[in-house]
């Protein structure tokens, strides 16, 4: 210790008298870590740090679990069933998310709310900035409406007028009192691109079956309680469901962490990404360590000179070790930069549907990873030249004046380090060449129908204006004439969901000759309410039968349309027009059975990357829904109408506000932003991991052809050609290669399985990606090596071995 200031005046002297040598391995490390750092920002933020609430690890998520772990939400029974029997939980709440339509104080807007039951708030342990938050009893029949709101909206919309607190405000036609305020780092639960603006009130009415399903259960656990506990007491509860409302016996409740509920689904995206920046640091941890010890040979006079004076091993080792560290921290400080950067343009390009991005930030835990990272490198790339600097033979070193050269163990080492980052550079390559070849999978899938020159936005009416079928079919089918009117206007159509992967509604099903098991659920798949127009406007091919027609009104008998994917599944050698389908299950046997008039093609409601599934579709006029998405086809840019569909929606009702106006292209680029952030990120650090890998190679080789030119001059002076000398060079690096890509390739037949969660119509051991790559590492390497090979080649034999 008493000699650390004077190694560290040391270390510093030595990189400002050598800053060409400082700049690229700070730069080196610098982009290692800050792409660590940033990566790590994010995984932090969302998988580790603990939810902010009150003892978040008390709190859970409740859920329906059925066959083979498919997942289903809440209905209205199950939950008045787990509020009156509850025996491990302080508190329990449900909500569901949704768009609503604010009027008064201001022009119709469009909010994102939660739809809470009374204990939502006790839950979450959460207090309000002003008044009070939902209280128990506020969701029984007849109570008054409450709404609570978010800070944002109460800046935003009442300009933080602290008297807000008990006025009215009319949600969806109908009055609510705000009875208060959030502070403003509330914002559970999120929505995918925005916060919620507020929480209202969930009436929930005794229920009369076991359905629909549609509400997330959470549970503040009691004290000293754990989960196991809590899924025996519903377990208890779920068998009680079982005897009230027959229906499937493989459904039960369950449990699970409530922040393993939110972040599951990201969680092999992010581990993956933190994988690949792993990688690409220790790629450039090797290009500092191969530095160092180029630097070291170069110093062996010095350290000759240092231990001739009296400098033990363990002094020397302790100073190269010093030096290596303050470049670490250097690089380290350089990453800190690179990260706060690459941490916003994260940010910035990160897909919709990642949860708690609005936590991730340069923290304290965040600056002490970057840093201590950055120790690890230092130490890690720092053994080896201190090792070197240990074993140097002071008497032949200072006898030849430091020109002996690297020995034996010098070049093998740094030969080993070349092959490490080959097999490196190859790993993290690979994986990028499988994201690849998944995202142009991807995109290769047909959704169905053709995308291009299609407008679409939503519109929900309120229950109280439009409390009939007959008003809300009559809103909507003079909305879509006055569309079709519209100059460039081909088709307009109506919708309850969006293809690619806006899915809103499912249900169960069930055709005519379908018998089920005992107690065994009928298929569930899309439910769609589509005017007779929907399917010319989105382009959607007609197989069989014939589309929905102004005919196929209330007064007529009930009548389907399904896709190919249905008609396949469950009509197999049969023609399904004529034969007729329900919804629901044996669980409903009063639903009606309705006819199958037409076959049409199949679309993807629930993403690309996932098959069609087997989906129904209802005439509009039969079965009208407040809440509608229109899609409207034109001959031209179909942004060009947006202006005019607004108007045309005021023009109907003044208080109706249009919402998620998007072309259809849009909507299909945000079905893929996932899987396109992490192929391009994992595609970015692969090339920077090539680069790093060809620069490391480069140097090894550069420097070996300087270590070896009395040899090469030997060899020229006895007869050796050009083309001799390069092939030693080259065959040297061929070798180099090929052990790097041995080691490679094993490391990424282990590795590459970890994400075969994330690619499409790609096997992990795809045997074409990993050709590929290899050859491209080879081929790097013979290029990376070219240059060297090319100053070896003209290597003047008199001038070499004047040397002597």
């Amino acid at each position: 210790m008493p000699t650390l200031p004077h190694d560290l005046r040391y270390a510093f002297r030595l990189l400002r008298t050598r800053p060409g040598f400082a700049v690229v391995a700070i730069l080196t490390l610098g982009l290692g870590v800050g792409a660590t750092t940033a990566i790590f920002s994010v995984v932090h933020a969302v998988l580790l740090s603990p939810l902010p609430f009150r003892d978040a690890e008390r709190l859970v998520n409740v859920h329906i679990v059925g066959r083979e772990g498919a997942t289903f939400p809440l209905p209205d029974a199950d939950f008045v069933a787990w509020r009156g029997q509850n025996r491990t939980a302080d508190a329990v709440a449900i909500f569901e998310t949704e768009g609503a339509t604010l009027t008064g104080d201001g022009p119709p807007e469009r909010v994102a709310a939660a739809v809470t039951s009374d204990r939502f708030f006790d839950v979450l342990g959460a207090r309000p900035l002003l008044g009070r938050v939902l209280q128990e009893g506020d969701d029984r029949p007849g109570a008054p409406k409450a709404v609570v709101i978010s800070h944002t909206l109460w800046t935003r919309r009442f300009h933080g007028d602290p008297a807000v607190v008990g006025r009215a405000i009319t949600l969806n036609g109908r009055s609510h009192t705000i009875v208060g305020v959030m502070p403003a780092g509330f914002r559970f639960p999120e929505f995918p691109d925005t916060a919620v603006d507020l929480w209202r009130v969930l009436t929930i009415d005794p229920p009369t079956r076991r359905g629909p399903f549609y509400s997330t259960g959470i549970a503040r656990l009691k004290p000293g309680v754990h989960l196991e506990e809590l899924r025996a007491n519903l377990a208890t509860i779920s068998d009680g469901l079982k005897r009230d409302y027959p229906g499937p016996t493989d459904w039960v409740l369950t449990a699970i962490p409530l922040q393993e509920s939110l972040v599951g689904s990201v969680k092999p995206i992010l581990y993956a990404l933190l994988g690949a920046v792993a990688l690409l640091l220790l790629i450039a941890t090797a290009n500092v360590a191969n530095l160092l010890l180029a630097r070291a040979a170069a110093r062996d006079r010095e350290i000759a000179v240092r231990g001739a004076l009296g400098a033990g091993r363990g002094r020397i080792a302790a100073q190269l070790v010093t030096e290596s560290l303050v470049l670490a921290l250097l690089g380290g400080g350089a990453g800190l930069i690179v990260a706060a950067w690459g941490t916003r343009a994260l940010l910035a390009i990160a897909p919709e549907g990642i949860p708690r991005l609005a936590e991730v930030g340069m923290n304290t835990t965040v600056f002490a990873f970057a840093f201590a990272i950055s120790a690890a490198c230092g130490v890690l790339f720092g053994v080896a030249p201190a090792l070197r600097a240990s074993r140097t033979a002071l008497v032949e070193t200072l006898r030849d004046g430091g020109r002996g050269g690297a020995g034996i163990g010098h070049r093998r080492a740094q030969r080993l380090l070349v092959v490490s980052e080959i097999a490196l550079a190859l790993m993290l390559s690979v994986g990028a060449g499988l994201m690849i070849r998944s995202f142009a999978a991807l995109q290769r899938v047909s959704p169905g129908f053709e995308p291009s020159h299609l407008l679409t936005f939503r519109v929900s009416l309120p229950y109280v204006q439009y409390d009939t079928a007959a008003k809300v079919q009559r809103f909507y089918l003079s909305l879509v004439e006055r569309l079709e009117a519209l100059p460039g206007v081909r088709a307009a159509g109506l919708t309850v969901s969006l293809p690619p992967h806006l899915l809103s509604m499912t249900d169960n099903f069930m055709t005519e000759r379908m018998t089920l098991p005992p107690n065994q659920a009928a298929p569930v798949g899309p439910l769609l309410f589509v005017s007779e127009q929907y399917f010319t406007a989105l382009g959607t091919p007609l197989v069989r039968g014939r589309f929905f027609t102004e005919r196929d009104d209330r007064d007529a008998p009930a009548v389907v349309i399904i896709n190919e994917a249905l008609a396949r599944q469950y009509f197999r050698g049969q023609d399904p027009v004529g034969q007729r389908l329900k919804n629901g299950g044996p669980e409903r046997p009063t639903n009606p059975w309705m006819t199958i008039v037409g076959v049409v093609g199949d679309v993807n409601y629930s993403g690309l990357d996932t098959a069609p599934e087997p989906t129904v579709y209802f005439p509009f006029r039969q079965a009208a829904e407040t809440g509608q998405y229109v899609v409207v086809r034109t001959t031209g840019d179909p942004r060009t109408i947006a202006s005019a569909a607004r108007e045309i929606v005021a023009a109907l009702d003044k208080d109706l506000p249009v919402a998620n106006v998007r072309t259809m292209d849009d909507l299909m680029a945000a079905s893929v932003a996932a899987p396109r952030f992490r192929t391009t990120l994992v595609a970015i650090f692969a090339a920077v991991g090539l680069l790093l890998a060809a620069i490391g190679i480069y140097g090894v080789m550069s420097y070996a052809v300087t270590e070896r030119t009395h040899e090469i001059g030997v060899r020229a002076a006895l007869g050796a050609g050009r083309t001799d000398v390069l092939r030693l060079v080259l065959g040297e690096t061929l070798v180099l290669a090929g052990v790097g890509v041995g080691v490679g390739l094993a490391g990424a037949l282990a590795t590459t399985r970890t994400i075969r969660a994330l690619l499409f119509h790609v096997e992990p051991t795809d045997s074409a990606t990993f050709a590929a790559i290899a050859l491209i590492l080879v081929a790097t390497a013979l290029v990376a090596s070219y240059i060297p090979a090319r100053r070896a080649m003209r290597v003047d034999p008199m001038v070499a071995l004047r040397y002597e």
